[in-house]
């Protein structure tokens, strides 16, 4: 892979988690308006906060070394068959 599409590719999963970050602030937001918290819509909100922060962090702090391989110890690996 070149340089230059490896950064683009860093840069647009960055901007992807950005992104994320600023749908789960709106949804929190939202969610902290409403006055009768309980119902499907404020568990709704709440999953889609929690979910896309939690999204939007990794990406926006791994990148695009999220396809960086990794080892794993042999003791986790599989059997021989």
């Amino acid at each position: 892979m070149t340089d230059a599409r490896r950064l683009r590719t860093d840069l647009s999963l960055r901007a992807s988690g950005v992104l994320s970050l600023a749908i789960a602030v709106t949804a929190v937001h939202t969610l902290a308006r409403l006055h009768p918290a309980a119902g499907p819509l404020a568990f709704l909100l709440a999953t889609i906060g929690f979910l896309c922060a939690s999204a939007g962090a990794m990406l926006l702090v791994v990148g695009g070394h999220i396809h960086d391989p990794v080892r794993i110890s042999v003791r986790w690996q599989r059997a021989a068959r």
